[in-house]
């Protein structure tokens, strides 16, 4: 150590401070951190081991230090923060700690002064490992707000209701989306218990927060969820745990998705689904099951003619005649529900069509309750075939009485006005076709449906009624009409509090003429029709059924004998059935029709699947479905003859 000689005038002696840092000197050399030695005036008595090693390292020779300034031999100006604190410290005779940056590098030391009775210890410790940490920790902890107010920002502005609610089932946050599809406001829900779970969803809830509480997740889970309304949504829920940073779970994250609509369209498929694999089975035997029908019907009327009707034979006829009927009306249901079944659309004032039915529909009622009617004055027409309407509108009364059944005070309203769709569509889930309607509504104040009835109300061959009481394909025919008439028909009902079918139909652009054909009212003659049908059966019942009543007939099997039949005939009517091998209907009569253009023309057919499907018809030339009677193929074929040309085959 080198040892200076004070100043004069110093209060101590230089022996006071050699004593002390000889002293120290030996108790500080190894100690681990730098320690220098200083007097009141900031001149260095010595260094220990690791401060003179530092001072080595940075090029500066430690023996240089003892007797000079401090702060001459480091270079720190008279403002630098460390040199201020060493000195009034030392001033002071206050013991002080800092922290601060290196003079030669990017590095921190952390500093302790200890005034003593000749001047001051300073200790220094490389802090750089510290003052890191703390920096990345406040680096850290900026980054984590910023993550939370992005992740807060991903949340709400996420297409999807976002609900976070802690481990006793309160809301903790609940985003805007939440609120668009529950309507409650987030300050109407936070801090309170989840709201939307109806109590017959109680049970699942229950357990799959049991399930989150242990740990586990839940993926697209499809449950049931209440709006504040009251509405019921159909909804898929995701839910996560929120844990904490000792990885207790202490709450639940949920994003919750409205499938309504999405499960409407499925139900509304899987009924398409249905339809299609009945309506294809009805299409497929409908053309011979018709025309064994037509056979059926047809000779059994014939065969009535012949009798006295005080012959008990007759009487048997008249039941063959009734089964065959009944068979020709499920088939026509199987092809209504399914729509396949022809229509022949015109404008009609649907009030009339109901005060028409009235009377059968009050003693469809007579022993199971009353009948109201409350038709709007002002009704518009609508487009559509008056017989399916008709059969809409039994169907639905029927449908009625036996849900009033076993009420004492059953009622049945039928009610129509006009009505303009709008959003209603949203609600359906079904094809947006906005505009005006005519709502056709049968109420009725009977036990009514829950929603599981509902979503199979419409299914053919679905019945609520017990073995051998209905077909279930009453509600599917109207179901049907109504699809196939661009119309909409939809149900409103609770148990215990009745049921509603509202039908809309579209409405007519303008009235369609209601003249009677002339000569309508009979139904002989003594033309020549040339008969073309491919079933033998069906063709002898025709032949016989019009030579009764006077005309003259060709008959051919198929087109090609058609056409020699028509060259060397004169023939007033062509009656062809639609689909034949070979040679269509329609193919023939346009042929016939380029020979002839005065030709008139009745198409019959029991296909009427093929006919829709590949528009083979005219809507105005005049057509008989299978099965028909002898008397309704004459009456047909009058009208035909009667009828002006259509020019188009």
């Amino acid at each position: 150590m080198h040892h200076t000689a004070p100043d004069e005038g110093e209060k101590r002696s230089p022996r006071t401070f050699g004593d002390i840092a000889l002293n120290l000197a030996p108790l500080l050399e190894h100690v681990r951190d730098g320690c220098i030695f200083v007097d009141d005036e900031m001149h260095v008595g010595f260094l220990n081991l690791v401060a003179r090693r530092d001072q080595e390292a940075v090029g500066i020779d430690p023996d240089t230090f003892p007797g000079n300034s401090l702060w001459d031999l480091l270079g720190y100006s008279a403002t630098t923060p460390a040199r201020v604190a060493v000195e009034q410290a030392c001033r002071d005779h206050v013991p002080t700690h800092f922290t601060t940056r290196g003079s030669y590098g990017a590095y921190w030391i952390e500093v302790d002064v200890s005034p003593m009775e000749c001047g001051c210890l300073i200790y220094y410790r490389d802090a750089t490992s510290r003052s890191t940490a703390a920096e990345a920790r406040a680096a850290s902890e900026s980054e984590l707000r910023m993550t939370s107010a992005r992740l807060r920002l991903l949340i709400d502005e996420a297409p999807l209701a976002v609900i976070v609610i802690d481990d006793a089932s309160s809301v903790l946050h609940w985003n805007p989306e939440a609120e668009k599809m529950f309507l409650w406001k987030a300050e109407e829900i936070v801090g309170k218990p989840l709201p939307t779970v109806p109590d017959d969803e109680r049970g699942g809830y229950d357990r799959n927060r049991t399930l989150v509480r242990k740990g586990g997740s839940i993926k697209a889970f499809p449950a049931r969820r209440q709006r504040k309304d009251g509405v019921i949504l159909d909804v898929q829920i995701s839910s996560s745990p929120m844990r904490d940073r000792a990885g207790a779970v202490v709450g639940a994250i949920a994003m919750v998705s409205d499938v309504t609509a999405h499960r409407k369209l499925e139900m509304q498929l899987r009924m398409a689904q249905k339809m299609e694999a009945v309506g294809l089975l009805a299409g497929g035997v409908a053309h011979d099951f018709n025309n064994l029908l037509t056979a059926i019907k047809g000779f059994t009327s014939l065969l009535q003619m012949t009798l006295d009707e005080s012959d008990s034979a007759s009487e048997f006829l008249g039941e063959i005649n009734k089964a065959a009927d009944r068979a020709a009306a499920l088939t026509a249901q199987l092809l209504a529900f399914s729509r396949r079944q022809l229509l022949r659309p015109e404008s009609l004032d649907l009030n009339a069509r109901v005060r028409d039915l009235d009377r059968m529909l009050r003693l469809l009622l007579r022993d199971d309750g009353e009948l109201q009617l409350e038709l709007a004055p002002d009704l518009s027409q609508v487009l559509a075939d008056p017989g399916q309407i008709e059969q809409v509108i039994l169907n639905l009364v029927v449908n009625a009485r036996d849900a009033i059944h076993d009420r004492d005070d059953g009622v049945v309203t039928i009610r129509t006005s006009n009505a303009q769709l709008e959003a209603e569509f949203a609600q359906w889930g079904v094809q947006d076709m906005r505009g005006p309607y005519v709502r056709l509504d049968v109420a009725d104040n009977g036990v009514g449906m829950d929603r599981a009835t509902q979503a199979r109300i419409f299914d053919p061959f679905f019945t609520t009624k017990e073995a051998g009481q209905g077909t279930g394909l009453g509600l599917a025919t109207v179901f049907g009409i109504v699809k196939q008439s661009g119309g909409y028909v939809w149900v409103n009902s609770a148990p215990g509090r009745g049921s509603t079918f509202s039908v809309y139909l579209p409405r007519a652009e303008y009235a369609a003429s209601q003249s009677v054909p002339a000569g309508a009212s009979r139904a002989g003659g003594t033309e020549t029709i040339l008969l073309v049908e491919d079933e033998e059966a069906v063709r002898r019942v025709a032949r016989r059924a019009l030579e009764i009543h006077g005309y003259t007939i060709l008959d051919a099997a198929d087109g090609t004998t058609a056409l020699a039949l028509a060259a060397a005939n004169d023939v007033d009517l062509v009656l062809s059935d639609v689909m034949m091998p070979g040679m269509p209907g329609p193919t023939l009569v346009a042929e016939l029709r380029r020979r002839n253009p005065k030709l008139r023309v009745l198409f019959m057919s029991g296909h009427t699947e093929e006919i829709i499907r590949k528009g083979l018809l005219d809507p105005a030339i005049p057509f008989l479905a299978k099965p028909f009677t002898p008397t309704q193929l004459a009456q047909k074929v009058r009208e035909a003859l009667d009828a002006a040309v259509v020019p188009k085959a």
